[in-house]
């Protein structure tokens, strides 16, 4: 149980906010670029051009010239927004892009205008009073707040250990047969410390047990893993029939909007009329649809195989120099997400601080991102960057970590 379990909802808030403060007055976040042109490698803040480690758009996608080009043509041809509820009518680009992504994941699929409204639509029309939730601890701030929909609608909902599958076993064994369903919510890659869920065991629970359904977001999986991108969940193995997965287009795609993959066309059909976002929240704008067509092109294609495969070096360069460096990082599986723990706010903010001095942005990470002491960086690998920049960055990350953080204070056994 994290440190900040026994503090009250207004001691919570304080806290974010002392913390987030502390953070906007260090110079390291709430920041606005000033790039001219973004080139997808840099950004440029208050005058200084800055490597970027802190985006995520891991295969390099965002600014390619197909994605603008089908954004201004869709522009072009529909307006900047079609300013109408999809409830009644859309734009017929949002065909195209769910035929190319029914082909590509496989199942039937919905286009949520972003992950967060994806929750809202599923979760709340699927999960019903007197159901049991269990969600792991880490999972994404919005799953986290899509569960305070769910205790209001009558369903019991508990905290899970992080990725302690044991755990949630037994809390099945002693209490499946007392609800009509059970859900666990967790993420494919989690987006703080680059971590995977441990989707073999929770096939095997699904399996087990007939009354429970899984609901994992990999935003930060879809794209760069599996067969043309289809994540970490549903690159290890298909569907299974009483599991739902939701994928950022956002991220590695480069474009905008979000995938859920449904395992049935009734499923899918209850979410779509009866989910209130997809109602009552506002549609995909052209651009974006016009950008995930043309990624979903390239992720038909060799080339997002292409471009995974650099991906995977730069992940496996930065694997192996935190290794080496012996710098507390948090997870050494092969994402592109990396988190290196300093222990207080003020070390995470001077090492951010003295990251940027040597030209390299990262995303200063604390409270509530994480747990209070657990406050570090994290950064990201895309394929943008040159092996240069990756052996100047682990090179200035190695030589000023010791500067903030001694070493017996943040020590992590990376055995």
């Amino acid at each position: 149980m994290d440190k900040h379990t026994a503090l009250s909802r207004e001691q919570m808030i304080q806290l974010a906010e002392q913390h987030l403060a502390l953070a906007i007055r260090g110079g390291v976040i709430r920041l606005r670029v000033e790039d001219q042109s973004a080139t997808g490698d840099t950004i440029t803040v208050d005058g200084d051009e800055l490597v970027n480690f802190g985006g995520c758009a891991y295969l390099g996608l965002n600014v390619d010239k197909r994605l603008k080009t089908a954004a201004i043509a869709a522009i072009e041809q529909y307006g900047s927004v079609f300013s109408s509820s999809t409830a009644y009518t859309s734009i017929d680009l949002y065909s195209k892009l769910e035929e190319q992504l029914e082909r590509i994941f496989g199942n039937t699929i919905l286009v949520p205008t972003t992950t967060t409204l994806g929750h809202l639509s599923v979760l709340p029309v699927l999960v019903g009073p007197g159901d049991l939730v269990l969600f792991d601890h880490h999972v994404h701030a919005s799953v986290q707040l899509t569960t305070q929909v769910l205790r209001g609608i009558g369903a019991t909902v508990r905290r899970m250990p992080h990725n302690d599958l044991a755990s949630v076993a037994a809390v099945l064994e002693e209490s499946a047969t007392s609800h009509p369903r059970v859900w666990y919510l967790a993420d494919g890659v989690y987006s703080m410390y680059g971590d995977t869920a441990p989707v073999a065991e929770v096939l095997n629970l699904l399996d087990h047990y007939p009354n429970l359904y899984a609901y994992l977001d990999d935003a930060h999986g879809v794209g760069w893993k599996g067969l043309h991108g289809v994540g970490h969940v549903l690159g290890y193995a298909p569907l299974h029939e009483r599991m739902i997965v939701i994928g950022s287009l956002a991220k590695s795609w480069g474009a905008g909007g979000a995938v859920l993959v449904l395992p049935n066309r009734e499923m899918a059909s209850h979410v779509l009329l009866a989910g209130a976002t997809f109602t009552f929240s506002g549609p995909l704008h052209p651009a974006e649809l016009g950008a995930a067509i043309a990624a979903a092109d390239i992720h038909l294609s060799p080339e997002r195989d292409e471009r995974a495969a650099e991906l995977m070096r730069h992940i496996d360069f930065v694997r192996d120099r935190l290794v080496e460096s012996q710098l507390p990082a948090l997870s050494l599986e092969r994402t592109p997400l990396w988190f290196v723990r300093t222990g207080t706010p003020d070390s995470a903010i001077e090492l951010t601080r003295r990251m940027m001095a040597d030209g390299f942005y990262v995303n200063a990470s604390g409270f509530p991102a994480v747990a209070r002491g657990m406050e570090g960086i994290r950064f990201t690998n895309t394929i943008y960057h040159s092996d240069r920049q990756l052996e100047e960055f682990m090179e200035a990350l190695s030589r000023n970590m010791p500067k903030v953080a001694p070493p017996h204070e943040i020590y992590i056994d990376l055995r």
